[in-house]
């Protein structure tokens, strides 16, 4: 499991310094991403420093960041002041959600 969590943020890490040139704060955004790799999860719900993915998308909590693809999924990057955060919040691994007009699994990383 921690395999997977180290691949998708080098992968990002890569990303975000091979677009440097295009996006603003991208030394801000790689320390939070830095910040957020090495926090432990403290917690068997979806919180800060939590990565966990749906059959569509991959959701990182705690940063911002740009739309990016990775293993065929979107990368998205929530805030836990975003609303779709709240859809998430508190949520555990195999728990289902409705996120669009389908329900999803939650898979944690």
């Amino acid at each position: 499991m921690y395999r997977r969590k180290e691949k998708l943020y080098k992968y990002l890490i890569n990303t975000i310094e091979n677009n440097k040139n295009n996006l603003s704060k991208s030394s801000s955004l790689l320390n939070r991403l830095r910040r957020l790799f090495l926090m432990p999860s403290v917690s068997d719900e979806v919180s800060t420093g939590r990565i966990f993915e749906t059959e569509s998308t991959i959701f990182v909590i705690g940063a911002k960041l740009p739309m990016v693809n990775y293993s065929g999924k979107r990368i998205v990057g929530l805030t836990t002041d975003s609303p779709l955060y709240r859809l998430f919040k508190g949520k555990k691994n195999g728990d289902e959600v409705q996120y669009g007009k389908d329900i999803e699994h939650i898979s944690f990383f």
